[in-house]
């Protein structure tokens, strides 16, 4: 999953928009994916130069690292309309992100391994996947001008 920052565009944008009209929309660029322990490190070496991503990483035997506190709720999306409060359709919450990893990694299996005969090549690379990747989420918070994607692709 990915989002692209966004600041201030009208509710009415065809790429960033929702909500009624007459409204803006804003968020801060978003990515989930899962990797390798191996590309987990370099991803954290680029991350950790800027001071403006949040992340965390899981695996499935609960390893969690992450530069946010447990009881975090980051909003990720918002909308400011005519005549009503602020509207947060989307946040990264660390505690759901952890019972989502449960789901994430069982779907490896549940749709991708049961295609594979037991003990075939395929099968085995899937397990493999499921027993020591990680789930991970970077949030950046500098929705105004910060650049996820390019800091990500530039370190690694």
């Amino acid at each position: 999953t990915r989002q692209p920052r966004g600041n201030g565009a009208v509710s009415t944008d065809p790429f960033f928009g929702w909500g009624p009209k007459g409204g803006f929309v804003y968020q801060k660029a978003y990515v989930e994916f899962f990797c390798s322990p191996q590309t987990l490190e370099k991803v954290l070496k680029v991350a950790e130069r800027y001071d403006s991503l949040s992340w965390t990483a899981v695996n499935k035997s609960n390893d969690v690292k992450t530069n946010t506190p447990t009881d975090s709720v980051n909003a990720v999306t918002w909308g400011v309309f005519p005549g009503q409060e602020i509207k947060q359709p989307t946040v990264v919450d660390h505690a759901s992100f952890l019972i989502w990893k449960d789901e994430a990694f069982a779907l490896w299996n549940m749709e991708w391994g049961a295609i594979y005969p037991e003990g075939s090549p395929s099968k085995n690379i899937i397990q493999e996947i499921v027993d020591t990747w990680y789930l991970v989420n970077i949030v950046d918070n500098n929705f105004p001008s910060g650049d996820l994607f390019g800091a990500l692709c530039s370190g690694i």
